[in-house]
């Protein structure tokens, strides 16, 4: 019991030292040169940029792992064409 007491303590402690690291670089984030600060028109068009670039890296991580099945295909392939030894996967 003692153990989950003290891994809610380490958790609460780690959500205030998040929340002291937010509050130590807010102000210095506001002070940054040109600042941070969009107007309201640019708004959608930040959110369209952020979706497009999801949609981005989704497809670079499904094509990676297209990649990785077709290697995996020529493997078995060669494995059982050249030198006869089968892949059986039992479920």
């Amino acid at each position: 019991m003692i153990e989950y007491v003290r891994s809610a303590i380490d958790f609460a402690n780690g959500i205030s030292l998040a929340y002291e690291a937010v509050e130590f670089l807010q102000p210095r984030i506001e002070q940054l040169p040109g600042g941070l600060e969009l107007p309201d028109w640019a708004a959608p068009s930040l959110a369209i940029g952020a979706l497009l670039s999801l949609v981005v890296l989704s497809g670079v991580a499904i094509s990676s792992l297209a990649v990785t099945l077709t290697a995996l295909l020529l493997v078995a392939l060669i494995l059982d064409q050249i030198f006869g030894v089968t892949v059986e996967v039992r479920a």
